[in-house]
């Protein structure tokens, strides 16, 4: 199977079972990352907002062992969190793999920091 197919299937794993909720709506606070369970394979609900499914998408591309990258961006001046693998963009807010040409191009995506390949790797500012 083909990167783009892959990541596609892994997109719509998540997608599929992802319902949208803020932070403040679930935990009563501003901003919480939350890590899918240990033994997650993309057949569990998600409830989170983009960050949470950035990192849903992220378990699987490991268990996939495709590189991938988390990408703090603005959109009209407010924060979201995508994941980046070889161009191709996981995001919560479209329903289909996106390149990431297409969202700064036509979407008014800001990257700002991108993180490093694996965890507790650094992030990097982009501006």
């Amino acid at each position: 199977m083909d990167l783009k197919s892959q990541l596609s299937l892994i997109h719509s794993k998540v997608y599929s079972r992802f319902t949208y909720e803020t932070d403040m709506e679930q935990y009563h606070v501003v901003d919480k990352w939350v890590m899918p369970p240990d033994n997650y394979d993309g057949t569990s609900r998600i409830v989170g907002d983009c960050e949470d499914f950035a990192l849903a998408c992220r378990s699987l591309c490991n268990d996939a062992k495709l590189q991938s990258r988390l990408i703090y961006c603005t959109i009209d001046d407010q924060g979201h969190c995508v994941l980046e693998c070889e161009g191709w963009v996981l995001d919560c807010r479209f329903p289909e793999l996106v390149d990431r040409d297409y969202l700064q191009a036509h979407e008014r995506y800001i990257w700002k920091r991108i993180s490093g390949y694996n965890a507790g790797d650094p992030w990097y500012t982009i501006e």
